[in-house]
């Protein structure tokens, strides 16, 4: 049986500069060089006094005993969430580099064993994509976008999100939009995971062998039940204990970890909602030992269930432009979930406060975003329904 040591948390916090950045800026604001400070509120070992060490009977021929094999350590990061067209893909052009929303993290993102995101929005040329304006909600980015998600190192992107269907300004569109984005991403070298050309597909789950670790990673979706894959119909995969259940056991008696992606909670609010922790507990008890969320578009909270599952409610905006939303200045905050596995254990989970700049490039957050990210996990934390 797995064993998923409690996960308590190390913050990074950033020495840099931050000045403000308004929505019409079109260059990205210079990025001084950085080193962060990280600050160990608690690293997860494993616990117990170490077995004796038996001492060998004599013996005409020496036996010496093989060291035992060291358990693989893979990292993972995650991000929150990522969309390519509207203002992130009209300000990247002005750039004249369409990587350039990623271009200030896309070493720390490269580094990772794995890195996986959440596309709120799809990729696609089936349409032009949607005008950098405030009441334009159709969030199509344009296959031109794809080289920024190769050159941050993404490996899987759960595309199990409420603009799954999206195909930007022109109408007309079916399921089109949401079939191109999973075969753009594969033809990128990226796993989608979350949607397929049916139920069964969406609920597949995608497995990477990591350093001889399986890793099983599935997308599921609480947003918009109407986008839900049918048994013969397109879709994502339904955020519904009775259709994800069997998926997550399945996935558990193939992988070694199970890492579960849901898009739930309430747009711009830190609260939890009492929905995402029953999922979160019914996903734990199916086997879920890693469940990392988005869709708030807000940084909530990380806590380790009695079950010893890890589970981060939503990691806010990453690539995204939305500095209008709330007129505060949560959505453009975030975190990157750095998760450290030693074998089949999660040893270590860390949260990197970032900041989106000019409306469409994440970097490392300055030590005063970063605090009032901390404050809002704490307080996403508090927010927490209680038990029944």
């Amino acid at each position: 049986m797995r064993r998923v040591f409690a996960a308590a948390l190390a913050l990074v916090l950033i020495t840099t500069a931050c000045g403000p950045a308004g929505p019409q800026a079109v260059a990205p604001t210079a990025q001084p060089t950085v080193e962060p400070t990280v600050i160990p509120v608690a690293r997860v070992e494993p616990t117990g006094t170490p077995s004796a060490v038996p001492v060998p009977r004599p013996s005409a021929t020496a036996v010496i005993d093989p060291s035992p094999t060291a358990e693989p350590t893979v990292t993972l990061l995650f991000t929150g969430d990522i969309q390519l067209g509207r203002c992130v893909y009209t300000l990247a052009q002005a750039t004249g580099d369409l990587t350039s929303p990623f271009a200030a993290l896309a070493d720390l993102l490269s580094a990772a064993d794995v890195t996986v995101g959440s596309l709120d929005g799809t990729i696609s040329d089936f349409n032009p994509p949607g005008r950098c304006a405030e009441d334009h909600r159709n969030l199509l980015g344009p296959t031109s976008m794809l080289p920024g998600l190769t050159r941050a190192g993404f490996d899987v992107i759960t595309t199990a999100t409420n603009h799954a269907r999206d195909c930007g300004l022109v109408r007309g569109c079916a399921y089109e939009s949401l079939l191109e984005t999973r075969t753009n991403l594969l033809g990128a070298g990226i796993q989608p995971v979350g949607t397929g050309v049916d139920l069964a597909g969406a609920l597949a789950p995608v497995v990477l062998n990591v350093k001889g670790l399986r890793i099983a990673f599935l997308g599921l979706s609480g947003i918009d039940a109407s986008l839900w894959a049918g048994p013969d119909t397109p879709g994502t995969a339904p955020l519904d204990q009775k259709a994800y259940t069997s998926a997550v056991q399945a996935a558990a008696a193939e992988a070694d970890v199970v890492v579960a992606l849901p898009h739930w909670g309430q747009e711009y609010k830190n609260e939890l909602s009492w929905l995402q922790i029953t999922h979160a507990e019914a996903l734990a008890a199916a086997g879920a030992d890693l469940i990392v969320g988005n869709h708030p578009h807000r940084a909530q909270a990380v806590e380790t269930l009695p079950s010893g599952a890890v589970v981060a409610y939503a990691l806010g905006n990453f690539v995204f432009d939305q500095q209008w939303s709330d007129g505060s200045q949560f959505t453009v905050q975030g975190i990157v979930l750095k998760v450290v596995l030693r074998g089949p254990e999660i040893v270590e989970v860390t949260p990197i406060p970032i900041h989106i700049y000019d409306n469409f490039q994440p970097r490392l957050a300055s030590p005063e975003s970063a605090a009032m990210i901390v404050a809002e996990m704490a307080e996403s934390l508090r927010s927490r329904p209680a038990q029944p």
